[in-house]
């Protein structure tokens, strides 16, 4: 009798205790709701440039064990990309839900969330929100999901999408006979105590667009993720694409063009322009084929790999950077045609080339200090080679330059002035005949995957006339470098000396840019 008094008092204090946390739970919901969500949307608009996340409650109502609300979260641009006279405004739920007290909410352990929860909302788009999408997911919700924050300021939010398809009648951007079908989505926002430090990953199985039979694009199994740095300024992102595929169709002739595998991997700094990015894709196909006639070509590039880096010199707002390409091998048709690199750094371009190919209108804040303040560009190629069974043919160059905007933007240079201009000019080419020969021969012959001695020293013999008709009277190359025939040069350029050393010989100056 004894035992199940003290039983039925504990647990009488543990319910009256379990009742008090949540009404304080309920308490704390109450007075930083708002501060809450206006801090997750802060974060979010600050983490991308592309929309502005609103999230309004009102109404609420507060009980012991939860409290219930209005919820509305909208989406609108920062930037008119699609011109609409409503402001192109998305609402993504405007509905009561019920956010449920911790510190363990029976809807949070339903979800497998064991750790005390100070709140748990759960939330999908009924019919009354949004009618259209409501029908086109199948007579159920669109986006459901829940949001969990800890005790520790620890805050989970997990969406979830259903597929749709939409057709000329759902939508009338879309064509006649056109389609788009839009996968499932799941995404997932985290965000630790640190408040800077709010991080997204993303997945969807698929997409698939049919402008009309014979244009269409898809792809499967796209993954994301997207974190920002501590800087705020900076996010690291992860995008993966397991196949991406595109077909066209015009004027009697297709192409088709498959991906395989496509990663990129790196950070953006959007406030001071900083870009560095390494992508790779395993397998690219091209297929092309024309109806008059049955032979298909195809162009196999395995193993391609893109890694760059550029940002913005705070000095004289020039940009700086590296880029890297290589790829394992270029099949054509049956013939492999080698592998090749390019290894290339460049230092004080114009970002009015670069920058604003990239960002578009929103760089129109970015301004010179002194408009046309000169800088020095130097552009480096470290090296270019490419390498068949013949050997390898291999590139490298220097160019450094004073104020290459002013030399670029005169036309009235004489070659003194570009002389005084340049500070350093390198070049050097290692170019046998055999490589080349080799290279257009297999090209000529894609239905073969070798090619004869014959048709090698035939596209040879064309190739050494070429050479000698376009190049012959010009002195920085030579056709031979001691142990076999192709186009060579070796050429060096300095400020400080009047005389150039071409190809192991003198030169001075004005001679060279005379010739050159």
């Amino acid at each position: 009798m004894k035992k199940s008094i003290v039983a039925t008092g504990v647990i009488a204090i543990l319910a009256f205790g379990y009742i008090g946390t949540s009404m304080y739970t309920g308490n704390l919901i109450e007075e930083n709701l708002d501060t809450d969500l206006a801090e997750f949307a802060q974060q979010v608009n600050s983490s991308q440039q592309i929309f502005n996340l609103q999230i309004s409650h009102n109404n609420d109502e507060k009980g012991i064990f939860s409290t219930k609300t209005h919820l509305k979260v909208t989406l609108t641009q920062k930037n008119q990309i699609i011109n609409d006279d409503d402001g192109s405004v998305i609402v993504l739920y405007d509905d009561d839900a019920t956010i449920h007290h911790g510190p363990f909410p029976l809807a949070a352990l339903a979800n497998g969330s064991f750790s005390p929860q100070l709140a748990w909302l759960e939330f999908a788009i009924t019919e009354k929100t949004n009618p259209t999408l409501w029908k086109l997911a199948g007579n159920k919700s669109f986006i459901s999901g829940h949001a969990g924050l800890s005790y520790s300021d620890y805050l989970t939010v997990k969406l979830a999408t259903e597929s749709i398809k939409l057709t000329h009648s759902d939508f009338d951007l879309i064509e006649d006979d056109g389609v788009f079908e839009l996968g499932k989505w799941n995404i997932v926002f985290e965000k630790q105590n640190n408040e800077s430090d709010l991080s997204m990953q993303a997945s969807l199985d698929k997409l698939n667009l049919v402008i009309d039979p014979n244009n269409v694009i898809s792809f499967n199994g796209l993954n994301m993720s997207f974190k920002p740095e501590q800087n705020k300024s900076t996010v690291d992102y992860d995008i993966n694409i397991s196949s991406l595929k595109m077909k066209s169709i015009e004027y009697g002739s297709y192409t088709d063009i498959n991906f395989n595998d496509l990663t990129s991997k790196g950070n953006i700094n959007y406030k001071d322009y900083k870009i560095s990015d390494l992508s790779e894709i395993n397998r690219l196909t091209v297929s092309t084929n024309r109806s008059a006639s049955s032979a298909v070509n195809n162009i196999e590039l395995n193993k391609f790999v893109l890694n760059q880096q550029m940002e913005l010199n705070p000095k004289n707002h020039a940009v700086d950077g590296s880029l890297f390409t290589s790829v394992d091998s270029i099949i054509y048709g049956k013939q492999n045609l080698g592998n090749g690199s390019l290894d290339l750094n460049f230092k004080g371009l114009d970002k009015k080339e670069i920058f604003s190919q990239f960002y578009m209108d929103y760089l129109e804040d970015l301004q010179d200090l002194i408009e046309d303040m000169p800088f020095n560009t130097t552009i480096t190629l470290n090296k270019f080679n490419w390498h068949n069974d013949a050997g390898d043919i291999n590139v490298s160059f220097l160019f450094d330059i004073n104020d290459l905007n002013y030399l670029t933007d005169n036309d009235d240079d004489t070659s003194s002035e570009i002389d005084d201009k340049i500070d350093a000019l390198q070049l050097k080419i290692e170019a046998p005949f055999n490589v080349m020969s080799r290279f257009y021969a297999q090209f000529e012959n894609p239905q073969n995957s070798e090619v004869t001695e014959q048709q090698v020293n035939s596209v040879k013999s064309n190739i050494k006339l070429s050479t000698e008709m376009f190049l012959g009277n010009i002195p920085i190359f030579v056709f031979n470098n001691g142990q076999t025939d192709g186009i060579f040069s070796d050429v060096s350029v300095t400020k400080d000396s009047d005389e150039v050393q071409v190809n192991g010989e003198i030169m001075s100056k004005k001679d060279f840019f005379y010739n050159f």
